[in-house]
């Protein structure tokens, strides 16, 4: 604890002056020299300080331990997901900002506070904080430089940028063994991360090395999480019977924490496998059941939509596919919004009209798609767009887009971007 800075806090509190202060025990030089923690004064002087503010140095140093377990408690809320508890920390802390700003804690409190702004996805204010924070990264402690750089990769992967997020977390990775007592999560956004960008067997590596620092602090709902990415990840490499093992737990474990949100990934889950699995009934009913558990009109919700559409259409059942994918679009206010734009690329591929779709794809599909860098469903279209204008024998056209699908794949093999799909984010799913 830095007693001149306290002394300082306590004087401002009760409007006196240094001279009011000060008089009898010290000069008003020797008193900004303690208050600014350039002079170590002795015992005595600060003392007498301290009695003239009514205050006490071991009661100032309880309440200093008070706060450093509050923070602890607050970042430990947040980990665990606790909406609730996080809310409540944080307004207590938050009415004891000034008095922080006096202690050696003041940056792991912005951080921590940064944190916050990422749990509530408040990114805009994550990049208005930060901005104002680089400043004061050189004086960081190790722990505090490392909670930086992490949050930085979270705010990353938040952002669907998963190369900039993963370049971060490899740097940090032996930090992370140090600090895994007082950071959990490193492993399941690393996991999470290496899944997003198709990299199953680390993804799978480092969701067991979750598991395993996540089970040591029994956080239940982020080793459900995991549980998830482990099944996504057996999934696409075909270990079909293992990741329904590992869903059936996931729904077992939903059941007892009463989370509708996490049955409901769950379920998505398992109308995923059975979509790979080729088995139509079962796939029907779990997409069917998970969309009936998620709130409507959230990301969550159409991501199963458009799963769910693909899988009807890739199973035939085109007239199914049309009118779910009809039903969502004829709700959006904003046609321009991207995630309209793909279920209207959907619904357009379920009503087998290729010269609509391929019109629709060259003005609004393909610059959304690149723009939110979605290479693997670009090039797709764009080999679907190749197809459409080599049957009409339009050369030129066809020359044109076999050049861009060359150039998008080149971005995606290089990692220039992110190469990220509806498809992938199941992965990072709440």
């Amino acid at each position: 604890m830095s007693i001149g800075k306290i002394i300082y806090y306590h004087r401002k509190k009760q409007h006196k002056t240094q001279e009011q202060l000060c008089h009898g025990i010290c000069s008003v030089s020797h008193l900004s020299r303690i208050e600014n923690n350039f002079k170590e004064a002795n015992t005595k002087t600060l003392q007498l300080l301290c009695e003239r503010l009514h205050i006490s140095i071991e009661e100032e140093n309880k309440k200093t331990q008070l706060l450093k377990r509050q923070l602890e408690l607050f970042y430990d809320a947040m980990e665990r997901l606790q909406k609730e508890k996080a809310a409540a920390l944080y307004k207590e802390l938050l009415e004891h900002k000034e008095y922080v700003q006096c202690t050696e804690m003041i940056y792991l409190y912005e951080l921590y506070m940064l944190r916050y702004l990422l749990f509530l996805d408040r990114f805009s204010e994550f990049e208005e904080v930060s901005s104002k924070m680089k400043k004061d990264v050189a004086k960081y402690s190790s722990f505090e430089a490392y909670v930086w750089d992490f949050l930085q990769a979270i705010y990353y992967g938040h952002k669907q940028q998963y190369v900039q997020s993963l370049e971060i977390l490899n740097r940090l990775e032996d930090k992370a063994v140090q600090y895994s007592e007082k950071i959990t999560d490193y492993y399941y956004y690393r996991a999470a991360t290496h899944g997003l960008l198709y990299q199953y067997s680390l993804s799978l590596h480092y969701a067991n090395k979750a598991l395993r620092v996540l089970q040591d602090t029994n956080n239940i709902l982020r080793i459900v999480h995991v549980k998830i990415i482990i099944a996504v990840n057996l999934i696409y490499i075909g270990k079909f019977e293992r990741a329904d093992q590992m869903l059936v737990l996931v729904l077992s474990d939903a059941e007892l924490l009463r989370n509708t949100d996490m049955k409901a990934i769950a379920l998505h889950n398992l109308g995923f496998l059975y979509h790979r699995q080729g088995n139509f009934q079962k796939m029907l009913e779990y997409f069917s059941k998970s969309l009936d558990l998620k709130q409507k009109y959230t990301l969550s919700y159409y991501v199963t939509v458009s799963s769910f559409a693909e899988a009807l259409t890739e199973f035939n059942e085109h007239e199914k596919a049309a009118a779910l994918l009809k039903q969502e679009l004829d709700s959006f206010q904003d046609r321009k919004s991207p995630m309209y734009v793909e279920q209207k690329i959907l619904y357009l591929e379920a009503l087998g009209d290729k010269k609509t779709l391929v019109q629709y794809l060259i003005k609004h599909g393909l610059p959304t798609l690149e723009r939110r860098m979605h290479f693997r469903r670009a090039i797709k279209y764009l080999d679907m767009i190749t197809a459409y204008y080599k049957e009409k024998k339009d050369l030129t056209s066809v020359n044109h887009y076999l050049l861009a699908s060359n150039r998008i794949l080149k971005n995606a093999l290089h990692n220039i971007g992110n190469p990220v799909t509806l498809e992938n984010l199941r992965l990072l799913e709440k």
